[in-house]
């Protein structure tokens, strides 16, 4: 793997946090390396003229001057030559059918376009190839994503090895996570196995402090009036979920700091809109880019300033039991302390600590926040539908002798949790999952090959449309799941709903969400009442969806009506 520092910035080594100051690894196949190569001895060469030049700073500057003038051309240049070499190139895949243009300048018309018309053309392409091919393009601005669809090519993406296509290359193609969180988090994403290991394995130790937290957030957030009281949707449940996956993850008082929760939420923000423009740029153009709009350096900073004391004592005392043998007896139980031990066992920073509980932050909350958001919005456009959840909760709430957060009462809500599914498949957060990228040639049954070094992405959306699993499957039919078996449930994988992804990669963290989610709406329907405020739609109706590329965002300025339970 060649590594190239871009403008004489030193590689750091292991351990040590490179957001903001990292180095380009040059580990792109195709077009990247080729760039990469031919640009780096005329870098190297311009700097040597440029030092041989006169020493005064007059001079230099004059020099400079010249120089800089033909930088937009050599810019214009560099991207109409990449946009040649992606298509005439051999990751050109002119084999594989379009959706769109795939001319050079046009294909990347196209990919501006797909930033608001990804819906419609990703239900295009499944339309056409889902049971031919299985395998179709769309453009985005910055490379190809190739759409695997059909049950039987997802069957074959979720069955390919790892030394066949990249899960977590994948990510870093979804995210640009190289060029805004740092190499190292790409190379070793090490908070994922935690989910895993530490998060779903002991999920029961955390019912009831989850329970608490949420409890006493709906009440300081909505509280509990006999007035109708408006609240903005989606800024409050993502506070809710906040509060209640902190009190997890850093426990109290931390998880109802303001100032915290400011961070750890806005840090989702950061990312989105960095990637977003990012993204809008050809690979070679990425790291400059990422230097001048990357907004997570800043997060970063703010975060470790308020939280890095309390990280660099729990690392103290734990490596103090470490060397003297000893037990700590008051040990935190949080994801925190996790990733405290783990950096420990891996010798990563402090800092490097506080950028990994940031990026629980970041998968943890915006998307279950916007899931639950989709289904609030359901359920406050059509108030009948809380009848047989509202008599199934009342139900489980006598058996379970009071103890709705219970991990048996949560498993017994099954109209509860047909309306999640149901919600989730008529909308989810993203209209792609599977991401991953492939490490060399790969062929489906349908004799399609894709090339090494390729974006790769299953059609989630389509397939959750599709009318071969679904009858009326554009209608939202909250009990469309009820009476069915726990192959199932909301957290299930099947080859009809693909929204957690599929496989040994499936969402790790589904099961928390899961319980988080199913609580929520839960205590909305025993204590509360709700209906949409009128908006633009009208009374009743549920405020459309925002698509900006793949993401599907619920309506973020709708206000939903709340008030106390009325009791006939």
């Amino acid at each position: 793997m060649t590594q190239v520092a871009v403008l004489g910035l030193p590689h750091r080594p292991p351990g040590r946090t490179s957001i903001g100051r990292q180095t380009f690894i040059a580990h792109e196949p195709g077009a990247l390396q080729y760039y990469i190569h031919k640009l780096v001895p005329y870098y190297n060469s311009l700097s040597a003229t440029l030092l041989k030049m006169s020493a005064t700073e007059s001079d230099l500057f004059s020099t400079f001057l010249g120089v800089a003038k033909y930088w937009p051309w050599l810019l214009a240049v560099a991207a109409v030559v990449y946009m040649l070499w992606n298509w005439l190139g051999p990751n050109g895949m002119r084999h594989i059918p379009t959706v769109g243009s795939s001319a050079p300048i046009l294909a990347y018309l196209s990919g501006l376009r797909y930033t608001k018309k990804a819906r419609q053309m990703l239900l295009e392409g499944y339309a056409k190839h889902a049971y031919t091919t299985g395998i179709y393009k769309v453009p985005m601005p910055d490379q190809w994503l190739v759409i695997v669809a059909g049950p039987q090519q997802i069957e074959e993406l979720k069955r390919m090895s790892d030394d066949e296509v990249s899960n977590y290359g994948g990510v870093d193609e979804l995210l640009s996570a190289r060029f805004i969180l740092g190499q190292e988090v790409v190379d070793d994403p090490y908070h994922m196995p935690l989910v895993h290991a530490k998060l779903t394995r002991n999920l029961n130790e955390f019912h009831g402090i989850m329970k608490d937290e949420m409890w006493t957030a709906f009440d300081d957030l909505i509280g509990v009036s006999d007035e109708w009281t408006s609240v903005p949707a989606l800024k409050t449940v993502m506070s809710i979920i906040s509060r209640t996956s902190n009190r997890v993850f850093v426990g109290l008082p931390l998880c109802r700091d303001p100032e915290f929760l400011s961070i750890a939420t806005n840090i989702t923000l950061d990312i989105a809109h960095s990637r977003f423009l990012i993204n809008l740029f050809p690979p070679f153009m990425k790291p400059f880019v990422a230097k001048l709009v990357n907004q997570v350096p800043s997060r970063l900073r703010k975060a470790y300033a308020m939280i890095g004391p309390m990280v660099e004592a729990r690392r103290q005392r734990a490596e103090e039991c470490k060397t003297n043998k000893e037990e700590w007896d008051d040990r935190p139980n949080d994801f925190l302390m996790w990733l405290v031990d783990e950096g420990v066992k891996k010798g990563y920073t402090n800092e490097s600590t506080v950028l990994y509980l940031l990026l629980m932050e970041f998968v943890a909350l915006h998307t279950a926040a916007m899931s639950f958001t989709h289904a609030l919005y359901y359920l406050a456009a059509d108030s009948s539908l809380v009848i047989p959840m509202r008599k199934e909760v009342e139900a489980i709430l006598q058996e379970e002798g009071g103890d709705l957060g219970s991990r048996t009462a949560v498993s017994k809500m099954r109209y509860i949790d047909s309306f999640l599914r149901e919600s989730q498949r008529m909308n989810g957060t993203n209209a792609t999952t599977i991401w991953r990228k492939t490490l060399k040639p790969v062929t489906f049954s349908s004799g399609v090959t894709v090339p090494p070094g390729v974006f790769l992405s299953a059609a989630a959306t389509a397939t959750h449309l599709d009318e071969t699993y679904h009858s009326d499957a554009t209608v939202f039919n909250p009990w469309r799941f009820v009476g069915l078996d726990n192959a199932r449930s909301f957290v299930s994988t099947t080859a009809d709903f693909i929204a957690f992804g599929q496989g040994k990669h499936a969402c790790p963290g589904r099961h928390f969400a899961a319980y988080e989610l199913k609580l929520m709406l839960a205590h909305i329907v025993l204590y509360y009442d709700v209906k949409m405020q009128p908006g633009d739609e009208g009374v009743g109706v549920r405020p459309k969806n925002e698509w900006i590329g793949n993401s599907i965002i619920p309506d973020r300025n709708a206000h939903v009506l709340f008030r106390k339970r009325a009791t006939s």
